[in-house]
């Protein structure tokens, strides 16, 4: 079979058909590390695709207190997790994103190939239950599987569900602990699975209560996931997924420089701007965020479908999901409490088809998705987190179609050469104070073209390069941002694109993933917000030209093999490395050329050393650094400390069915920006936009499969 055979299979296929890509149930107490794992290459994800991409096993996380999706992404090269006070992190790609200090575009994030990031380009991470995950698949950059990728910056995050072919029948997990400044928390876990004949099934609940680190972050989450899986024929499958959500947390607010310094576990006190200058006045903005109770509650339900089957030779792959989603959003008092109510549904289809092109194996793939949704969104005054008087009503509806088109052939035994297009239309319709008809509306059109190659110089080892020309446009959240009765001029981001890369493994005992990209945008998307909007403001402007460029590496080595495969031990040691280099080319009125663009730390490393005996314990040692300039704002004159963090894990199995596991967090109880909001200038007015991480804590749990 040639190099090429299923090149074009969509994330789709390996993402959204999880019953069959999943991995099984790990026999041991902690397998090995991803890119040493004991799997076929082509589960690697992107391994037939010429693009950067990183698949994060559920067992990479799975012995750390990981109360959110940010902690499973630890592995994740290329990945940056901005942890704002939201409660949810912000998933920075190659620098796309860092600057959404609401929401998130730019990084679309899929739930078993359907969306999570709802069709105005939002997204709630607090959907994602990780304890009703298998696999992540995380794409980075615009030129993956199209039917996805081609018109965000940043790329895809997949959450592949269990089933109930791959998950333990039934499964019990208890976690809790504590900071040093007595902050408890703890999630419990219950889940069943089951196949028989054509028929599986999986559910799963959780719940989550968190004192919470800060004053005023309490957390309470409660999920249930479930899916059904059904093979109607030889050649055809289809799976039904459910998820349901309620969730309340309250936020403690962004921090000054010196607050933060102070003492970190502070909420947001009361807001004053000034003095400007020496005996100037302090003005009062407004309440601090235990006063107004900062806080969110999200109640979310979705239904999402996926079918596969084929007809004369043809594979076809379709999807449906339809999602309901109510928030109530009490901020600071010049926002207000926001009330939303709306749902959405879409659907998508694709075929792809194999066969011979003037002797070559050859591959073509066309698709297409559609996705409209609507919401309520009201904003009232903030009194005590309660809705005061009216201050605005506004209906939002948001549009898009797209389509794609595919192809591979292989004309060498090792060389594999891919192209594709993909055109989009996207539409922000916006009815203001109850009016009868729209009030404003935005559409902008968009088409991704990109080729690449891939050469196996073994069969465990690749190179690819890649070019692609990609586009996004502004998110209704950027469109409301200066004025939310009405849409903004904000134009969409256009991008060109080249990464190189090498990615394989060598026996058992290294593997290896290492990219280098450059991207050139033109108009990109930047936060500019002044310090005194203090992380709250969301004020956005398109920049001329823009350059991110870096590398991500991510290197797992297995320490004296043979010494210790002898024995039933073993040593491993994970690295994942980002060098970002993200700058202004050309800023416009900013003037701000030449200048770092401010939010992400130059070099990111984490990293992981683990000892397994005789697959009853394990003990591992943990570091994240950031390091670098660490720039706040994009006048690059105030920079956030860089910082180490030190953490660990331990297991112990009791018996076949039971394991007992602790974990540590900020072992030295170092005080760091977990994430910012970056501004314009920091110098003026020291804005609160830093958000502190958590000190020392300590988690312990139990694990219980039957």
């Amino acid at each position: 079979m040639m190099v090429i055979k299923n090149a074009l299979m969509l994330g789709a296929t390996c993402l959204s058909l999880s019953f069959g890509a999943l991995a099984a149930e790990p026999e041991t107490i902690t397998p090995a590390p991803g890119l040493l794992r004991d799997r076929p290459l082509e589960e690697l994800a992107q391994w037939r695709r010429p693009s950067a991409a990183s698949r994060i096993d559920a067992s990479d996380y799975a012995d750390n207190y990981a109360n959110d999706a940010g902690d499973a992404l630890f592995f994740a090269p290329g990945v940056w997790v901005n942890a704002l006070d939201l409660n949810e992190p912000r998933i920075v790609i190659r620098g796309f994103g860092v600057g959404n200090s609401q929401h998130r575009s730019n990084v679309v994030v899929l739930r078993d190939g359907a969306p999570i990031t709802d069709v105005h380009g939002e997204t709630n991470m607090v959907e994602v239950d990780l304890y009703s995950v298998a696999d992540i698949d995380v794409f980075r950059g615009g030129g993956g599987d199209l039917m996805y990728a081609g018109d965000n910056l940043g790329g895809v995050v997949n959450f592949m569900s269990p089933t109930g072919r791959t998950a333990p029948r039934r499964t019990l997990r208890l976690d809790g602990g504590s900071s040093i400044e007595l902050s408890p928390g703890g999630q419990g876990h219950a889940s069943v699975a089951a196949a028989t004949g054509n028929l599986d099934y999986y559910m799963g609940v959780t719940g989550r209560y968190e004192t919470g680190y800060r004053d005023h972050s309490q957390r309470i989450d409660g999920h249930f996931n479930a899916n059904i899986g059904l093979q109607l024929g030889p050649e055809a499958t289809t799976r039904f997924y459910f998820e349901a959500l309620r969730s309340d947390v309250e936020f403690p607010g962004m921090l000054t420089p010196a607050d933060a310094a102070d003492d970190p576990s502070q909420a947001l006190a009361d807001v004053t701007l000034g003095p400007l200058f020496p005996g100037g006045p302090i003005i009062y903005l407004a309440d601090g965020a235990a006063l107004d109770e900062h806080g969110r509650t999200v109640l979310s339900a979705r239904l999402a479908n996926t079918t596969s089957f084929r007809v004369l030779g043809v594979d076809f792959d379709a999807g449906l999901h339809y999602a309901r989603r109510d928030i109530d959003d009490a901020q600071i008092d010049y926002i207000g409490v926001t009330e939303e109510a709306g749902s959405e549904w879409g659907a998508r289809l694709s075929a792809e088809r194999a066969f011979a092109l003037f002797g070559m194996d050859t591959m073509i793939r066309i698709g297409g998705d559609y996705a409209t949704g609507s919401k309520s969104s009201d904003r009232s005054e903030n009194i005590e987190g309660s809705p005061g008087d009216l201050l605005f009503e506004r209906d939002l509806t948001s549009k898009r179609l797209a389509g794609f088109v595919e192809a591979a052939a292989n004309p060498f035994q090792k060389l594999a050469v891919s192209i594709g297009a993909k055109f989009t239309r996207t539409r922000r319709l916006l009815t203001a104070d109850g009016a009868d008809e729209v009030t404003d509306q935005r559409s902008f059109t968009g088409v991704t073209a990109k080729g690449g190659v891939i050469y196996h110089l073994t069969k465990t080892l690749q190179v690819f390069a890649s070019a692609v020309r990609s586009y996004e446009p502004p998110s209704m959240d950027e469109l409301t941002s200066d004025d939310p009765e009405g849409l903004n001029g904000l134009e969409e981001q256009d991008t060109f694109s080249y990464e190189a890369g090498l990615r394989g493994r060598v026996n058992d005992w290294i593997g290896w993933d290492i990219t280098y990209f450059n991207t050139d945008i033109e108009n990109e998307i930047v936060n500019i917000d002044e310090p005194e909007e203090n992380g709250f403001g969301g004020l956005y402007a398109n920049i001329a030209k823009t350059t991110h460029r870096g590398i991500e590496a991510g290197v797992d080595i297995s320490l004296f093999p043979g010494r210790f495969s002898r024995s039933g031990h073993a040593l491993t040691l994970r690295n994942v490395y980002n060098l970002n280099d993200f700058s202004f080319v050309d800023s416009s009125f900013l003037g701000v050329d030449g200048n770092k663009l401010a939010g992400v730390p130059t070099h990111v490393y984490r990293g992981e050393l683990r000892y397994e005996a005789t697959d009853r314990w394990f003990a591992a040692v943990n570091v994240q650094m950031a390091g670098g300039d660490y720039f706040a704002d994009h006048e690059n004159e105030v920079s956030a400390p860089t910082y180490t963090v030190v953490g660990f894990s331990a297991g112990w199995r009791m018996g076949d069915n039971m394991e007992l596991y602790a974990s540590g967090e900020n072992l030295t109880d170092a005080n760091f920006a977990a994430g910012l909001t970056p501004v314009l200038d920091q110098t003026t007015q020291q804005g609160r936009i830093f958000s502190p991480g958590a000190g020392a804590s300590v988690y312990a749990g139990l694990r219980y499969r039957f």
